[in-house]
């Protein structure tokens, strides 16, 4: 906490801590309050309200080059903003994170283009949202929720980046996002024009699954654990893109309309049906090694598999979208808020 006027650091006492005061500065001559909070690792200056919530949600979405992190992102959040089903209201803490959602918001939605790919070498800061629950609302008071969202953008496979390190650290639940088109198993299934089109870039073979085996050694040599411990954290595993490959589901759930809205909570049927569903079409496809990579790292009843697709339909054209409608987009921001106790599991 830092003096408004003069930038002195302020140590509040301990009577403005239990009165939940704003501290006054202590230095000779300054009148000031320490109404600024500054990160004491980086400096980078903090929303005022960012220690005043009962609950925090952190997650870091992580992915291979291509694999739509940041079209994933924009419409999980326009799609939480603008759905007339929505009880859960978000609002952004900060100037920065308001500019960059309005800016990919308005690419998507308003230009129909897919949102550029993040430049290497680049880290996006942390995204900062507040949460507000209707439902629980009373005449006086509001549950409110931070939301703190982690873009490993560009992060590849060997190497993950020390500032991408610690937002894993951090994080409640990996959120791992898996471009279907990316895998040999099914690009090759795929029409030339719908890959053309896609924002998929070109990885070696079992790219995917050398990600999830860098973030789990991460993981390990973080928290001192032994090769072979398998690792206790929440994992969400999202297949993007579902448009491009929906002549193989069928009729299968993931394919249609997520219940998770209308039920005001997390369905846990509908959610086990798409997790199988998945799990049985990589096998099909002979995506065995990633599906080894996730079963020999992380704890079997931690990980949760989704299928969502940003757009609804694949590209149009090069670089241009048709109408905009995400598919399930919303699901695994559900499946975080049950295990926080927000929402019920039903």
């Amino acid at each position: 906490m830092v003096c408004n006027s003069c930038g002195a650091p302020v140590v509040p006492t301990k009577a403005e801590l239990l009165l939940k005061k704003t501290p006054r500065c202590s230095r000779t001559g300054c009148t000031g309050y320490a109404s600024e909070r500054i990160c004491s690792y980086c400096n980078a200056a903090l929303p005022p309200d960012i220690m005043s919530y009962s609950k925090y949600l952190r997650f870091s979405i992580l992915g291979i080059t291509g694999s739509g992190k940041t079209n994933f992102l924009t419409t999980m959040l326009h799609e939480l903003r603008h759905s007339p089903d929505s009880y859960l209201v978000p609002s952004p803490m900060d100037d920065l994170t308001k500019a960059m959602f309005e800016e990919n918001d308005t690419i998507i939605y308003s230009m129909h283009e897919p949102v550029p790919a993040t430049p290497a070498g680049s880290m996006p800061p942390p995204q900062l949202w507040r949460l507000k629950d209707k439902n629980k609302m009373t005449g006086i008071y509001i549950p409110t929720y931070s939301l703190t969202i982690f873009d490993g953008a560009g992060e590849d496979i060997e190497h993950i980046d020390p500032v991408v390190s610690r937002y894993i650290n951090e994080s409640k639940v990996l959120v791992i996002l898996i471009d279907p088109l990316a895998l040999p198993g099914v690009a090759s299934t795929i029409e030339e024009d719908i890959l053309n089109w896609s924002t998929t870039a070109d990885h070696v073979n079992d790219a995917s699954a050398k990600m999830v085996d860098g973030i789990a050694e991460y993981v390990r040599n973080n928290c001192g654990l032994p090769p072979g411990k398998l690792i206790n954290r929440d994992v969400a595993v999202v297949f993007t893109k579902i448009d491009a490959v929906k002549e193989s589901f069928g009729s299968a759930v993931v394919m249609k309309p997520s219940p998770h809205q209308a039920k005001k909570g997390f369905d846990k049927a509908d959610a086990n049906a798409v997790d199988a569903e998945i799990r049985d079409w990589l096998l099909s496809r002979g995506e065995t090694s990633f599906l080894d990579s996730i079963d020999t790292n992380f704890k079997s009843n931690k990980v949760r598999f989704f299928g969502v697709s940003s757009f609804g339909q694949p590209p149009t054209g090069n670089s241009q979208l048709g109408k905009v409608m995400p598919h399930r987009v919303l699901d695994p921001l559900y499946w975080m808020l049950s295990k926080e106790g927000i929402i019920p599991t039903v």
